[in-house]
């Protein structure tokens, strides 16, 4: 078995295999190439290959593979699935609106929704409005520190009555 420039006995396991193979085996192998790691990693999601397969997808992120393995790793041990994090322009794609529609829902320019889009520090309150306007709600996860955590979700304001 050749994996770049380390070879292994035809023999070796996949758990045999050093990391840099496994970064290989995960980076350039296919479905089949995959099948017993995906097999040894069933059989034991607590073992050192599945942490190794996990640091590395962490380590060196593989286009669309590398959340496919966490997600069904997470999904092997029970965990609730992480999901990754997207921009919010690519939210409003997903969502199938142009920036002018949500410019139009929220009562501001394009050019506005467009500088939104490219901030790293945005407000909550404009964070709900951004994504009331794309038909989502805006919920934070707290993580308490002693394995609790809570959910809020965060309420658009009161509007309050006109005299």
């Amino acid at each position: 078995m050749r994996f770049r420039h380390l070879d292994y006995d035809e023999e070796a396991g996949v758990a045999d295999l050093g990391p840099a193979a496994i970064d290989d085996l995960l980076d350039r192998g296919d479905f089949e190439a995959w099948i017993p790691l995906a097999r040894a990693i069933r059989r034991d999601p607590a073992s050192t290959l599945t942490d190794t397969v996990l640091r590395l997808c962490e380590a060196h992120p593989m286009y669309g593979t590398s959340p496919m393995w966490r997600t069904w790793i997470e999904r092997l041990h029970g965990a609730p699935v992480a999901r990754e994090p997207v921009t919010l322009a690519q939210a409003r794609k997903r969502s199938g609106l142009t920036q002018q529609e949500v410019a139009e829902r929220m009562g501001i320019s394009q050019s506005d929704v467009s500088k939104l889009e490219r901030r790293s520090d945005v407000r909550m309150s404009t964070l709900r409005a951004y994504l009331e306007a794309l038909g989502s709600t805006l919920d934070i996860t707290v993580d308490l520190g002693d394995g609790e955590g809570m959910t809020l979700q965060i309420q658009p304001a009161p509007v309050p009555p006109t005299i």
